[in-house]
């Protein structure tokens, strides 16, 4: 009679471990795609918001022309940076004295009007974070006559196991 031997056989465990490993290879960066791509709707959230401001800048007290730095607008104001100013001053008040030219969201993203862009009849809005350094920055621009955002570098947010092990 034969002893009875109870466990893994090596092979076992070597086919399990291997399995393992290939689903890993393929899990971990889908999610990690999966996660930037949900911060970037941060920055798309932004844009879109600041879209809808400049509009109504436009449109306030017949101005007739776009907000030249973020800081013109209501939700990308930032009181610290005028604080020291009398209120004629202030970005608000006074967009043309405005020194605020970027806004930096939660998750990271520079908001900001591009120099120049904002014209009487036209604006251009990025939204920029630099989220792998083998990859390039992660830009989102809108503008004026956009109806959604358009991402600049498709490939700015792709994670890579490769690159993260052997950069």
């Amino acid at each position: 009679m034969k002893p009875s031997t109870s466990g893994f056989t090596l092979v076992e465990l070597m086919v399990v471990t291997a399995i393992i490993g290939i689903l890993a290879a393929v899990a971990v960066p889908a999610y990690v795609n999966y996660i930037n791509r949900a911060k970037q709707s941060d920055a798309v959230i932004a844009l879109m918001k600041a879209k809808m401001e400049q509009e109504n800048f436009w449109a306030d007290d017949f101005r007739f022309r776009y907000a030249g730095t973020i800081g013109c607008l209501p939700s990308f104001y930032d009181p610290e940076k005028d604080k020291d100013k009398n209120p004629e001053e202030r970005c608000l008040a006074n967009c043309g004295g405005c020194t605020q030219t970027r806004y930096v969201t939660v998750e990271g993203y520079e908001i900001f009007v591009e120099q120049g862009s904002a014209s009487t009849n036209s604006f251009k809005i990025w939204a920029e974070k630099e989220v792998y350094p083998y990859r390039g920055t992660d830009r989102v621009s809108i503008e004026a006559d956009d109806t959604r955002p358009e991402v600049d570098n498709e490939d700015a947010l792709s994670f890579s196991l490769f690159k993260l092990l052997f950069h």
